[in-house]
């Protein structure tokens, strides 16, 4: 086993560990706002936009820049790990010249995203400097501190059942993962969704595979039909009932598609309980597959080129 695999190993492992020491904010005041990342953050916004019956609107920083009025009369949130994401910043600087409270949801202090806010809320976890370089953490403990932001209630003692719920499932199916494939597709309904986009934004930077997050209603229209015998799809379930929507379409698709997997939580029914689940669920499917493929870093770190042109695009 690879250095970096260990690493990713401990990191996986170790959340519920990190997450006890988590200390979530109080709920926000009003009853309405505005979530605004990009990537994974995009995915963490997306998410409160639907936990919050869609009160809270997701956005991405581009959307502020092309259209600004969207700012007023609302709280606008702004996500991102680093706090160094240009659009960001941009965005953060136009709600100050519209004069609507911003907040800087971010890990590192100081940054410039915190320095263009009004109020920063810094995630409290043990930074730990010889992380594996997944963002899985940061990803985690961020979807939970805006989960009390808006109101959800959270409840990290139980953190440990829903880790090893998510990780017989996956072990489970583990046995059965190729080592190639053509495109990962992750599908979800409702709030498990905006996870199914994160876990195909984590198959991208971890392995460089072919990888789309799809709405469980979309992918009946038309994505269905470029299915392929090689593609391996993961349904992310949100209710815990046998006869659920993604249930039966994944009973349905197995009988045709042998690479169909179904993941559904066993432990806890509240909203928390659900989304960290499906979080897990996605985190340790990267650890197996990263065990299987035996690769000894993160595929983004090995496209050095694209890895330089991304990070000028980004910051």
């Amino acid at each position: 086993m690879s250095g970096w695999v260990s690493r990713f190993r401990r990191d996986v492992n170790s959340q519920t560990k990190y997450l006890q020491r988590l200390r979530p904010p109080k709920s926000m005041s009003t009853k309405s706002g505005i979530f605004v990342g990009s990537g994974d953050s995009y995915a963490c916004a997306l998410l409160m936009e639907y936990l919050s019956n869609h009160r809270m609107i997701a956005y991405h920083p581009s959307d502020i820049l092309n259209c600004p009025q969207v700012l007023l009369d609302h709280e606008i949130f702004f996500i991102s790990a680093s706090g160094r994401t240009r659009s960001n910043i941009e965005a953060a600087q136009i709600a100050r010249k519209f004069g609507v409270k911003t907040t800087a949801v971010t890990v590192c202090y100081k940054s410039p995203l915190e320095e263009v806010c009004n109020e920063t809320l810094h995630l409290n976890y043990l930074h730990n400097p010889r992380s594996s370089n997944t963002g899985i953490l940061e990803f985690t403990a961020t979807v939970i501190y805006c989960m009390a932001l808006i109101g959800i209630s959270i409840n990290l003692n139980i953190a440990g059942k829903i880790f090893k719920n998510a990780y017989e499932q996956v072990n489970l199916c583990g046995q059965n993962l190729p080592t190639r494939f053509q495109s990962i597709l992750f599908l979800g309904n409702g709030m498990s969704y905006p996870l199914a986009n994160y876990g195909a934004l984590k198959m991208h930077e971890l392995f460089g595979f072919r990888s789309f997050g799809y709405l469980l209603d979309d992918y009946y229209h038309a994505p269905i039909f470029s299915l392929k015998k090689p593609d391996c799809v993961f349904v992310l379930d949100n209710e815990k009932s046998k006869n659920s929507l993604s249930a039966n379409f994944h009973n349905k698709l197995r009988k045709t598609h042998a690479l169909s997997f179904h993941f559904q939580p066993e432990v806890g029914r509240s909203p928390f309980e659900k989304i960290l689940f499906s979080i897990f669920v996605i985190q340790i499917l990267g650890l197996i597959l990263a065990e299987k493929l035996k690769i000894d870093k993160p595929y983004y770190l090995s496209r050095k080129r694209i890895l330089k042109l991304s990070s000028s695009l980004i910051y």
